[in-house]
């Protein structure tokens, strides 16, 4: 990564000032821009040394980016491309982190085509990028510098991008030791559903469920076990950014609470019968799957 490059980050909250700290920390770029509606949270990013430096004016913090990085909800990434393209310059690269991608690739590639033709418009590309790490706590007050380490990144490129622009973002989350994983968007959006939206699905109605129970009978509050408060963790996410997530990707977590929903009712059939040989097989393998996938060398 060239030092002389200027990267402009659009929403430094928990995941755009962790990259800022990152970025800083490995001294990858030149500057780091801060851009955001907010000033006092911007303020509070460079106090803290996520930024070097902040506007509220998107057109001034993109003009002399060589890299713009978008970390807002999904539903906000293309009007906001769409309202920084006409002050970028040649080869500057717009990526983003959202977990979903079907939907914001296909709704920035037709922004950009339909750029193209109309007087003189920067080129630029765009390369959807979603690091799998992060936090049910929000803002740069929980920014961590070292939340990408031994994490995995996935890049999304379509047939329109060139290798160069590929690997300016690739060697940005490389260079703060994020592994790089190619993807389609759908692939990317089929494979979250399950290890990720599903599991915010899951929390979120346990939440709500237990919730209910504790109106009826407040006494549920003292016998709380570890493992409510391990299953409901991420319960207490941001509800705009779950929401633009469950509705980008819906086809296919929907399809993830269909399968889910078939196996908790194969597991109901099995507790009414007291079937024990076979409620102990499934326990046997939730314990092995879950070994395999969270301890590999098990």
């Amino acid at each position: 990564m060239e030092r002389t490059r200027v990267v402009s980050i659009i929403g430094v909250g928990l995941i755009g000032g962790s990259f800022g700290l990152a970025l800083k920390k490995k001294r990858l770029v030149r500057q780091v821009i801060g851009i955001g509606r907010h000033i006092h949270k911007l303020r509070e990013a460079k106090r803290l040394g996520a930024i070097d430096s902040y506007t509220t004016d998107f057109s001034r913090g993109v003009r002399d980016s060589d890299i713009v990085m978008i970390a807002t909800p999904v539903s906000k990434t293309p009007p906001i491309v769409k309202k920084i393209l006409p002050h970028l310059k040649d080869g500057c690269v717009i990526t983003d982190v959202g977990s979903t991608k079907g939907w914001v690739v296909e709704k920035v590639q037709k922004i950009l085509s339909k750029s193209s033709g109309r007087g003189r418009r920067p080129k630029v590309s765009f390369i959807g990028a979603h690091p799998m790490a992060g936090s049910e706590k929000e803002g740069v007050r929980n920014a961590n510098v070292d939340i990408f380490s031994d994490t995995v990144c996935v890049l999304t490129p379509v047939n329109r991008n060139g290798r160069k622009a590929v690997k300016v973002v690739a060697d940005l989350w490389s260079g703060i030791g994020a592994k790089i994983l190619l993807l389609k968007p759908e692939e990317h959006d089929y494979l979250v559903a399950y290890t990720s939206h599903l599991p915010h699905a899951l929390a979120t109605s346990l939440a709500n469920l237990i919730g209910k129970v504790r109106e009826e009978d407040p006494r549920v509050s003292r016998i709380i076990a570890g493992s409510i408060a391990d299953m409901t963790r991420i319960a207490v996410s941001n509800p705009e950014m779950w929401t633009d997530i469950c509705i980008s990707n819906s086809a296919a977590i929907s399809e993830s609470i269909g399968v889910i929903v078939k196996h908790l009712e194969k597991f109901k059939r099995l507790i009414e019968k007291k079937r024990k040989k076979e409620l102990i097989d499934i326990f046997q393998k939730g314990r092995l799957a879950r070994r395999r996938l969270i301890e590999p060398e098990i």
